[in-house]
């Protein structure tokens, strides 16, 4: 006979039933499903003293007889006292706050879980969604040491058995979603968030650092990161089958670079045993050389059952001090990272297993915990209470914590003790060992039964359901309007990458079409030809003719500058009459020494190069920066009469031979190369900017197509051969200008050298008065800004001076210099027109012309192959980045549409709920009015407008936000 524990002076159950049956369950009972029944019966089973020794309840009318697990099992009659805590029992299963959403002094359980089970299904979706990179959701982060009794736990809250050899369990996070449903079910899921990229040499301590957390992984962008299903159990109680895929796919989630598929099993049925044997050992091999010892990656599971809490919570590998292997050590910071990652959370729930057989001083989660500064948002759990040392002392740090005065926690702590093989037996062996029945294992002591609510698994599942959708509810309106922010956001970057035109061959004919007839018009319109003359063609030509050679006609005979010597000071000081002699001009002339101090009053030779500028000045302000420098430096009359003489046939005394002639003008030609550059450089330049504008403009509507980029190097292909063949032309016709000298122009020769002549002579004789009469001579007037009557005066008095001078000793090198001078001038008009012809009559009309043929043949358009779809689809493709982003702005406005219908469901559901709370509420009013109902009763009832809508409560479009009530918050 079963023994029987009794307890002397006790108003409260020792034994009992299962499932007390109290009149107000029955009640209810007599309408509610079947479902619902085991709802219930699920809650109060936690409440229950004991397994062994229990006495089933009598059936009341109507309500079906239940059956306990063991139905050959003895019913007794046993002595009940009450307890007075277990009349509010309820409260466990749901704070005010969450009750205060229901309307009416009598809440149904059921209603409560309905309710529950809405927001957290709707949290587990979002969660399973992805959506954490938009907006952050509460979650449960289940923390530990090793051998904490962590893996008991969340076998224990997911209703499944989980691996627990070779250490699998612990090497990479585990996302579990529990939710009721009327099959039991486990789908297994690959969420991968990181890549594997591992480095050349072995890991180390080294290689953790705070932007590397996780090597050899790194994070993925959120469009990278992918969820694939891995398999699906649905035999609750074949422990062996879970185990079997969840140590799979861990092991696929340790191996990267093998396919996924290659480590699914196959369950009994599936495969004969012979395959599924060999598959498991090809799968063992895999797991003892997988290439990561521990990955950030998860393994999601989506555990649904008849009897099953509504929770969401993620598993993570428990914390160590000291790895196994010395190679591994790296490990130990690696995991410690991922705790702190998970715990940073501002969302996450904290559940942190501290088991009491041992010290929790030495806890390292807690540690890290109180780093995080997350003692508020976490949940202490005692785990392994059955071996609770024997000490009188034990108990002592145990109550402190419980009672908050030693490692505080913002939720307290829960007591468990899963003893067992499997989850059945787990289950009845706490709930015996907490009620201290006949058949528990081990002794629990009494001194804590005032905690007696915080006691099993059962309790701990409530009150996170509760816990996890009264956060939820909180934020639910700030996550819609980050999910509707983003989804915002998406639509205006999804308008950056149109979808492909209906007809794509039209839509690239027309663009053609487009582009070829516009560039015709503009490189052949006398606007284009006239910015391009007024910016190159004429900037040019002043450039070439600026190049014209130098000569310095001054008389170097004489100085003419007399100075005075300043007895009292340090340097001489010129005569008030006389004009300061001009700084020497850079790359010209050559500096005079400084005189000394106490030097004679004398006249100086003038070196060959002199100090005066050459004859005549140009003006250097056209010259825009960037363009080529000045030619050479001027000569000298004097540098001339040596090329004479060098030149010179003896016996044929004042003749200038003719190769004195060719060095000076090539000389000065042979500068022209770099303006020529620029001229052609800026040409194709100015070329490419208008040819790319009306490209734009053309293919605007297809500038995410490979058409558009592909024209657009075709084209600048194209103006790069129109360049170098034109630049071979223009260097062509340089080369043989800088050559030697040649012309049949005679007239325009014989103008030229006399134009120079004159120039020459006038600013010679100028420097030989000067020079004659002591004078230093800074400038010579230039004649176009003399007037007529200064001109005049110029010319007499000039006469007159001159005729006490007598001949020009340098006539021949002034002949010289004229002469070269003009056919210069001749060589370099001619080369200016020849150059800007080119352009004019060459460069422009061949662009013209060809350019329409010649980008439909490079895209692959010429006739007979139009409608080569392959051509098509080559030229409307996008690439690969593009294409990827859309896909993947696509692939996340999906998954966030999906993410706002569940958000919209729950408010509809909700507005459902408060609407038949409401309506049930004021029928029950009045009934209660009817018999003398106090109006005054009615406070804080719901109210609702003529539509039917909710005032103060919940809106049901996306545009909803929601009161302070929300979800039942108080």
């Amino acid at each position: 006979m079963t023994r029987v524990k009794q307890e002397p002076g006790s108003a409260r159950p020792n034994v009992g039933s299962r499932l007390m049956a109290t009149p107000d369950s029955i009640a209810d009972a007599q309408s509610e499903t079947p479902s619902e029944q085991v709802q219930r019966r699920r809650h109060i089973r936690s409440a229950a003293p004991s397994v062994d020794t229990r006495a089933r309840p009598p059936s009341a009318p109507g309500l079906p007889a239940i059956q306990d697990d063991d139905e050959d099992d003895d019913c007794l009659i046993m002595q009940v006292r009450r307890n007075p805590k277990a009349e509010d029992d309820t409260n466990l299963l749901g704070s005010q706050s969450i009750q205060g959403s229901f309307i009416g002094a009598n809440r149904s359980l059921r209603n409560i879980g309905q309710k529950l089970k809405d927001i957290n299904d709707a949290l587990g979706e979002l969660q399973a969604r992805g959506i954490q990179h938009v907006a952050s959701l509460p979650e449960l982060v289940l923390v530990g040491d090793q051998s904490s009794g962590k893996s008991s736990l969340m076998s224990a809250i997911a209703g499944l058995s989980v691996p627990r050899s070779s250490g699998t369990c612990t090497r990479c996070p585990i996302h579990i979603r529990v939710s009721r449903a009327d099959e039991w079910s486990c789908r297994v899921f690959l969420k991968q968030d990181y890549d594997f990229c591992p480095p050349d040499h072995p890991l180390t301590e080294r290689d953790v650092t705070g932007a590397n957390k996780f090597p050899p992984w790194v994070k993925l962008d959120p469009s990278r990161q992918v969820r694939r299903e891995f398999k699906t159990v649905r035999d609750q109680f074949d422990a062996d089958e879970i185990e079997t895929v969840l140590r799979c796919a861990q092991v696929a989630i340790l191996n990267p670079s093998t396919p996924y598929q290659f480590f699914i099993p196959k369950l009994k049925g599936e495969a004969p045993d012979s395959t599924r044997e060999q598959l498991l050992e090809q799968v063992k091999r895999k797991e003892e050389r997988a290439e990561a010892q521990f990955s950030p990656n998860t393994v999601a599971l989506e555990v649904k059952g008849p009897d099953l809490a509504d929770l969401n919570f993620y598993d993570l590998p428990g914390v160590f001090m000291t790895a196994r292997r010395a190679e591994d050590t790296f490990l130990e910071r690696v995991v410690q990272n991922l705790t702190k990652e998970y715990i940073s959370r501002q969302s996450a729930i904290i559940l942190c297993a501290v088991p009491m057989n041992q010290d929790t001083e030495n806890s390292l989660a807690l540690k890290i915990i109180r780093g995080q500064r997350a003692e508020n948002r976490c949940v202490g759990i005692m785990t392994k209470a059955d071996l609770l040392p024997k000490e009188e002392h034990a108990a002592v740090n145990w109550l402190a914590m419980l009672h908050g005065e030693a490692h505080s926690t913002g939720f307290g702590y829960f007591i468990t003790s899963r003893q067992g093989s499997d989850l059945e037996e787990q289950n009845k062996m706490e709930e015996a060992f907490f009620n201290r029945t006949a058949d528990a294992t081990g002794q629990w002591p009494e001194v804590f039964d005032d905690f007696k609510e915080k006691f099993g698994v059962e309790k701990l599942k409530s009150f996170l359901s509760l816990k996890l959708g009264e956060e939820f509810a909180k934020i639910l309106p700030e996550v819609k309007e980050k999910v509707n922010s983003r989804l915002h956001d998406i639509g205006k970057q999804l308008k950056k990458y149109p979808d492909p035109p209906p007809n794509p061959e039209l839509e690239v004919m027309k663009s053609l079409a487009e582009f070829t007839i516009r560039v015709k018009d503009r490189v052949l319109h006398q606007d284009f030809m006239s910015i391009w003359d007024g910016r190159f063609g004429e900037p040019f030509k002043k450039f070439i003719l600026a190049m014209k050679p130098k000569f310095n006609v001054r008389d170097h005979a004489k100085a003419a500058k007399p100075a005075y010597i300043d007895l009292d000071g340090d340097s001489p000081t010129t005569s008030p009459t006389m004009r300061k002699r001009p700084a020497p001009v850079s790359g010209l002339t050559q500096s005079t020494p400084k005189r000394q101090r106490g030097q004679q009053l004398i006249k100086t030779e003038t070196p060959d190069h002199p100090m005066f500028p050459a004859t005549p000045s140009h003006a250097r302000s056209v010259t825009p920066a960037g363009t080529p420098s000045r030619g050479s430096r001027s000569k000298s009359l004097m540098d001339i009469r040596n090329l004479i003489r060098r030149a010179a046939i003896p016996g044929q005394p004042g003749l200038v031979s003719a190769s004195v002639y060719e060095p000076l003008y090539t000389e000065a030609a042979k500068t022209w190369a770099p303006h020529l550059e620029w001229f052609i450089n800026n040409t194709f330049a100015f070329l490419q900017a208008e040819v790319f504008a009306i490209l734009d403009t053309a293919f605007a509507h297809l500038k995410n197509r490979a058409v558009y980029k592909e024209s657009l190097e075709h084209m600048r292909a194209f103006i790069e051969t129109q360049k170098t063949e034109l630049r071979a032309q223009l260097h062509l016709i340089y080369n043989l200008e800088a050559q030697r000298l040649f012309t049949k122009d005679d007239d325009s020769l014989k103008r030229n050298q006399a134009a120079e002549m004159t120039i020459l002579v006038r600013h010679r004789n100028h420097f030989r008065i000067a020079a004659h009469s002591g004078e230093e001579l800074h400038t010579v007037p230039k004649v176009d800004d003399m007037t007529d009557e200064e001109r005049k005066q110029e010319e007499s008095k000039m006469a007159k001076d001159l005729k006490n001078l007598g001949p020009d000793p340098f006539e021949p090198e002034l002949a010289v210099a004229a002469y070269i001078r003009g056919y210069y001038l001749t060589a370099a008009n001619r080369f200016v027109d020849y150059v800007s012809i080119h352009v004019m009559s060459g460069l422009l009309p061949r662009v013209a012309s060809v350019i329409e043929t010649y980008l439909h043949e490079a895209l692959g358009l010429s006739s007979g192959r139009v409608t080569a779809l392959e051509v098509l689809r080559r030229l409307m493709s996008e690439g690969p980045e593009i294409e990827q982003k859309r896909s993947d702005l696509r692939a996340e406005k999906e998954t966030l549409d999906g993410a706002m219908d569940i958000i919209v469901n729950l408010e509809r559901r909700e507005r459902e709920q408060q609407a038949a709370a409401a309506a049930a509420a004021a029928v029950s009013a009045s009934s209660q009015y009817g018999s003398g109902f106090d109006a005054s009763q009615a406070e804080g009832m719901a109210s609702f407008d003529a539509a039917g809508h909710l005032v103060n409560g919940v809106a049901g479009d996306r545009g909803t936000v929601y009161s302070a009530t929300a979800f039942g918050d108080a």
